[in-house]
């Protein structure tokens, strides 16, 4: 298990099998999304790497509804 700050440090990224999945959670909330398998390279890719913070808001917002 591996776990890092995205740039601006909103987000913690916490690696589980070397990439197997993902959990991200928002240090200013708390809340925290999995993500596994294919769905975990899917948000590796789609948000640069964990570097594009405004791309995981995206995920938060429609958690929001």
């Amino acid at each position: 298990m591996i776990s890092f700050n995205t740039p601006n440090r909103r987000y913690l990224i916490t690696s589980h099998g070397n990439g197997w999945a993902y959990e991200i959670t928002d240090q200013n909330t708390n809340q925290s999304l999995w993500f596994q398998d294919n769905d975990a390279c899917i948000i590796q890719k789609e948000t640069n790497d964990f570097e594009n913070e405004y791309a995981i808001d995206q995920y938060f917002e429609c958690l929001e509804g």
